[in-house]
């Protein structure tokens, strides 16, 4: 429908609440000029920041410099929404539908409380991808997060269901107090993950800190056992990596039900004797 392109810049950050596609459907260009949105602590017209012209590419399409542009797709039930640069804060935040897509980088609080839809950033997160906003008991509750780069601390915070998958590293205090749901890390994780999780996945394509002391050794399985998550992976173009898996279960102060699994990369197939160098 329409491509949005910022033309003021400055450090007061602007929240564009309302502006998504079931919420502009039907105006014309002239009405959605004339749509509130805030700069600071002062309402304005949208148009007084954006220029406004007619996409092809999605039901919203947004260009220029959009980092200091908060709630992008916020409360998003359906329809397109394309980024071309880094956003701020709270992109995505509390959506139940849709399709975000982030063609760089997002700030803090991605996808937090996330019920439905799908995001996809092409760059890196801030800190609380898909987690619960403070005093909030549940984080993200359904749907698909996917980063290209690495994520913050606090991922999947009080995740409750849904997929985040992030091609890179995660920080401190991922999966922590989670209730439910995946998490896949494949360029691992920092510090206290999972710390007081009570069910769900996360997934670790390497580990360089340790779990929690409150997690136990469970077994090993071979990696392809996990062969649901690594086909809805690969529809996502992310790709296990090939190995023996390392289950560990916790946290075992609320219950011990949740699961890490590391997967450690198959050792080398040896040579037939006489065939070295």
């Amino acid at each position: 429908m329409f491509k949005l392109t910022l033309r003021t810049t400055g450090l007061i950050p602007i929240e564009v609440d309302g502006v998504i596609p079931e919420g502009i459907a039907g105006l014309s260009e002239l009405e959605l000029a004339k749509l509130p949105i805030l700069h600071g602590n002062r309402r304005e017209a949208l148009g007084e920041h954006f220029t406004i012209t007619h996409s092809k590419l999605a039901d919203i399409h947004f260009a220029g410099d959009t980092a200091k542009v908060k709630r992008i797709a916020a409360k998003m039930t359906s329809g397109t929404v394309y980024v071309e640069n880094s956003v701020g804060m709270h992109a995505g935040a509390e959506m139940s539908g849709g399709t975000l897509i982030l063609d760089s980088s997002a700030g803090d609080w991605c996808g937090a409380e996330m019920r439905g839809g799908k995001i996809e950033v092409r760059g890196n997160t801030g800190n609380q991808l898909g987690a619960a906003y403070r005093g909030s008991r549940h984080g993200m509750r359904g749907g698909i997060i996917t980063v290209e780069g690495d994520a913050g601390d606090e991922a999947a915070l009080l995740m409750r269901r849904g997929m985040i998958a992030v091609k890179g590293r995660v920080g401190r205090f991922a999966g922590a107090t989670m209730i439910a749901g995946t998490l896949v890390a494949l360029g691992g994780a920092g510090s206290q993950c999972g710390a007081g999780m009570k069910r769900g996945t996360i997934v670790l394509g390497s580990q360089s800190e340790p779990l929690p002391k409150s997690f136990r050794y469970s077994c090993e399985m071979e990696s392809a056992w996990l062969g649901v998550m690594a086909k809805q992976l690969r529809e996502l173009g992310y790709k296990l990596p090939a190995g023996v898996a390392k289950c560990y279960r916790g946290d075992v102060l609320t219950g011990a039900k949740g699961e890490v699994l590391v997967i450690a990369p198959s050792p080398p197939t040896p040579l037939p004797e006489g065939r070295g160098e």
